[in-house]
């Protein structure tokens, strides 16, 4: 078993090479996406880097770039922070039925990133479990109502 340093400097890595090998793994031909990746490893390895290192190099912008300027990232945030809309986003990609089961939870999702996108959230934070909860409860309360309305056709 071998073990390699952990580097602290910037590695180099060809990255317009590396993103047209990328490009080519989206190929309908399982060969040719294979070799794409083979290639993108054996580049890596050439050059003494890691996936880790392509993805923790800073991309660097054009001239006249301020690091301000740029989009917040995930990165801005505490652990286990998201901004409302990222959040709004993770949420729509549940499955329907569950977003259904849970949709008081939803319109407030729903709301809270219309009305404030870009505000953090703690999503293990005792507020947003707080929330869940009570909407968790309202939830079940409506759709016992609703059945109890099909069962007994109640006005």
């Amino acid at each position: 078993m071998t073990f390699r340093k952990r580097r602290t400097f910037t590695v180099e890595i060809d990255r317009a090479l590396l993103a047209k090998l990328l490009s080519m793994t989206d190929s309908q031909h399982d060969a040719e996406a294979l070799a794409a990746i083979r290639k993108a490893n054996q580049l890596l390895r050439f050059q003494a880097a890691t996936w880790s290192d392509v993805l923790r190099t800073p991309r660097l912008g054009p001239p006249g770039f301020v690091a301000s300027d740029a989009e917040p990232t995930p990165a801005d945030l505490p652990p286990s922070h998201q901004r409302a809309a990222q959040y709004r986003d993770a949420f729509r990609r549940e499955a329907m039925v569950l977003r259904l089961l849970a949709f008081p939870f939803w319109i407030f999702v729903e709301a809270l990133a219309a009305i404030a996108p870009e505000r953090a959230l703690n999503t293990r934070g005792r507020t947003l479990s707080l929330v869940f909860a009570l909407c968790m409860l309202l939830s079940v309360a409506a759709w016992v109502g609703v059945g109890y309305y099909l069962v007994f056709e109640l006005d």
